[in-house]
């Protein structure tokens, strides 16, 4: 029988760290642009742009994001053993 690697739930918590840093990213652009939307008082940014800005920003986070946080977490359980 083949024996995983992982132990515990390590890929479910990746995935759930790369899911909340994406949504905590988007949240910031999406404060950036509303605000610079009524700081302006003239809509620099369509709403269109807003939400393809937001999806994109989504997707590269996650990519990014989904291979950063394996790293960060082996860093943090050799710091963690040591």
């Amino acid at each position: 029988m083949v024996k995983s690697i992982y132990e515990g739930n390590r890929p479910r918590s990746v995935l759930l760290a790369s899911i909340v840093t994406s949504i905590v990213l988007v949240i910031f652009f999406l404060f950036g642009a509303i605000s610079t939307n009524v700081i302006r008082g003239v809509a620099a940014y369509t709403q269109v742009d807003i939400v393809a800005g937001s999806i994109f920003v989504l997707v590269i986070t996650m990519i990014i994001s989904l291979s950063l946080w394996p790293k960060v977490i082996d860093w943090l359980e050799i710091h963690k053993r040591n």
